[in-house]
């Protein structure tokens, strides 16, 4: 049976029990997260404007408490069979990884945020029909303190003593900034190879890269704490784990993930979005994202050559100029590295792009990218 039917039936099955929270009367009364229902808050950016107030970049998604990971267990648990891919002891690792991907979205809930130290509590717009849970704003937190990182909270309301927490961080528009893929960038995912990147996906604890921590560290202290920001093409799903794997692996240079949106996901077809080469249009507009956010600032952008990173960095780089200082570019052995396609890539961007080995990511540290350098 094909996983995406599983995950509808388990969306219609909600649907029809949670019918009656959507009568026009009680609308109101249930527009707020409540005690059935759970709160995914994404970590986010912030920039002080001229006028002295925070304006953030949040995203949260809402959903049913609790799904039934019995059924999607089970059906993952065939599909890893079929391809000669038994779960054994990591039977718990990918539950975990499905309990978004088993969740039922919900509409028409609105998530207030707060955070310590700024005058606003702020409340997200109402998550849609259309995205099924997730909802996305900018919103004013007035004024903060100076703090980088700082934490928001949403208190689900009455008997409810639960909290959902994530960071925001919080930059000025100005300085530097680092925007990394994460995929064969910083962690081992092995994108060019389906059954390597479905282990790695779902019953793999996740690798970093060797050398890319220490490297990223450093980055932290010689550009004098940059803002780093992380772009997948992996869908927010995933986000729990990865989130976690940042937080840990790159902890000298945390920031928030910007992942994609896939409504309604089979495991095939999550891994499809993961593999798939056809991401430039969304990392373009994602990175069209941060630079309206941070219009002053100079990003150093940092991928792989498995799939669109060159394609995409080189796009924004022409359409936003100065914003992108520099580009560099992990050769990821078996993708497609000939000369001929940075050369064409990169034309016109001389001095503005390196591609390196493994090898070499030591190396990358001594790089002058605040002076000019790249």
């Amino acid at each position: 049976m094909k996983l995406s039917n599983v995950v509808v039936s388990l969306s219609v099955a909600a649907a029809v029990h949670a019918r009656p929270a959507y009568q026009a009367h009680e609308a109101r009364q249930l527009s707020a997260p409540g005690v059935l229902d759970e709160v995914l808050l994404f970590d986010g950016l912030a920039v002080t404007d001229a006028a002295g107030n925070t304006r953030a970049d949040v995203s949260a998604y809402v959903s049913l408490r609790t799904p039934d990971l019995g059924i999607a267990t089970a059906a993952v648990t065939a599909l890893l069979s079929s391809l000669g891919i038994p779960v054994g002891n990591s039977l718990n690792i990918l539950q975990d990884r499905l309990k978004t991907v088993a969740s039922i979205g919900l509409p028409r809930k609105k998530v207030e945020i707060s955070v310590p130290g700024c005058a606003n509590k702020a409340t997200l717009p109402s998550t849609s029909i259309d995205d099924l849970g997730l909802s996305n704003g900018i919103v004013s937190l007035g004024r903060c303190g100076g703090a980088r990182e700082t934490e928001a909270t949403v208190s689900p309301g009455l008997f409810d003593s639960r909290r959902f927490k994530a960071s925001i961080f919080s930059s000025a528009n100005s300085g530097f900034g680092v925007l990394s893929d994460i995929d064969d960038t910083i962690k081992v995912s092995n994108v060019l190879d389906r059954i390597a990147l479905l282990k790695s996906t779902l019953l793999e604890e996740p690798k970093a890269v060797p050398g890319m921590p220490e490297l990223y560290a450093s980055l932290a202290t010689s550009l004098n704490s940059p803002q780093f920001v992380y772009l997948t093409a992996t869908p927010y799903q995933f986000y729990p784990f990865l989130n976690r794997f940042v937080d840990s692996a790159y902890s000298a240079s945390k920031g928030p993930i910007l992942s994609q949106n896939l409504t309604i996901v089979d495991i095939p077809e999550a891994i499809e979005f993961i593999s798939s080469s056809n991401t430039f249009a969304y990392k373009v507009s994602q990175i069209d994202r941060v630079q309206a956010l941070y219009p002053n600032k100079k990003f150093l952008l940092i991928g792989d050559s498995t799939q669109a990173d060159p394609e995409v960095y080189a796009a924004s780089a022409r359409k936003h100029g100065g914003f992108v200082s520099c580009i560099w570019i992990r050769q990821v052995e078996g993708a497609n590295n000939a000369p001929e396609r940075f050369a064409e890539t990169f034309l016109g961007l001389d001095g503005k792009f390196r591609v390196f080995s493994d090898d070499q990511i030591a190396g990358l540290a001594d790089i002058d990218i605040a002076g000019g350098a790249c």
